[in-house]
């Protein structure tokens, strides 16, 4: 079987797994690359993966990387088990690790003057990466049959679905496009049919926001914006549509004074003052008659203490 049978037997078997359409392009376009650069997918040995991938490793990022990683995996594991290849030349592939970035939410100003230059359509993509914190995949594949009152069903990742609230700005600004355009076709219609291409999305939008910000950023502030006012983070996980809390908390942001106010929650001040004054008032000799003279040795002892603490 040649590589071009093979990898249309593989596309048959991420069909059957049910693998999202983003997942097939991304496999199989890691795949068509390698072939193109490496030789016959079935020829392919452990030394000429290992080449190829020192080769072109230095150029990729590591997120990047280990999708690339992950796709020669899952198709020799795949086909070695299908006896389609002699060996697994991705046998022992080392494991990528991604560094965790901080997050970039985009910031409010940058937000409103984009809105304040958008379009209808413009505005109302804005508002569902800003507000709904939509991929831009999802804005460009919303429709109106989608819309069931003040929420919006949403298909993400590997075709799950979830149901997103609408605010009532952006509930606003779909209602107007359904007004004018209709209900049978997209919000975001292409050129030749269909709905925009995601790249569309960011292209419009990114012409907004400005250097250093895109769709993406829209989304992180969405996530930071909604974990800051709500405190709710297994609620934006959910809004975001993400498989694991640990994703959902590299879109958030927590902010100076958050981590202030835990400092503060933290902060063994108080516990020292208690202690100091129960030390003091244990160690001052208390005559049987208090007088005014007692009272104010005793004040000026706490004060002292007080001082103490606080400078320190």
């Amino acid at each position: 079987m040649n590589s071009t049978e093979l990898l249309a037997e593989y596309r048959l078997h991420l069909l059957r797994l049910g693998r999202s359409p983003g997942t097939l392009k991304q496999r199989l376009g890691d795949l068509s690359r390698l072939h193109a650069h490496a030789g016959p997918l079935e020829d392919i040995t452990k030394t000429v993966l290992e080449q190829h991938l020192d080769l072109h490793s230095a150029e990729w990022s590591p997120a990047y990387r280990k999708k690339v990683y992950a796709s020669y995996r899952s198709f020799f594991q795949w086909a070695r088990k299908r006896k389609l290849i002699a060996q697994n030349p991705s046998r022992g592939l080392e494991t990528v690790r991604v560094p965790r970035y901080l997050p970039r939410p985009a910031p409010e100003d940058v937000v409103l003057d984009a809105f304040d230059k958008a379009s209808t359509v413009e505005a109302a993509m804005l508002c569902l990466g800003a507000t709904q914190g939509l991929r831009r995949s999802e804005i460009a594949a919303a429709h109106p049959a989608q819309r069931d009152g003040m929420s919006l069903r949403v298909i993400g990742k590997g075709s799950k679905e979830r149901l997103v609230p609408l605010d009532p700005l952006t509930l606003s600004l779909l209602e107007q496009l359904e007004s004018e355009q209709g209900c049978d076709d997209y919000y975001f219609r292409g050129r030749f049919g269909g709905h925009v291409h995601p790249a569309t999305v960011y292209k419009w939008l990114k012409q907004h926001l400005g250097t250093g910000w895109s769709t993406h950023n829209l989304r992180h502030r969405a996530a930071s914006h909604g974990l800051r006012e709500t405190h709710d983070l297994r609620g934006v996980q959910e809004l975001l549509g993400h498989a694991s809390l640990a994703t959902t908390q590299i879109y958030t942001e927590v902010s100076t004074e958050q981590l202030t106010s835990i400092v503060t929650a933290n902060s063994l001040r108080t516990k020292v003052i208690e202690r100091r004054l129960s030390q003091t008032l244990l160690n001052t000799n208390v005559p049987a008659t208090v007088t005014d003279a007692d009272v104010q040795q005793a004040m000026r002892v706490l004060a002292h203490h007080l001082s103490l603490v606080q400078d320190g």
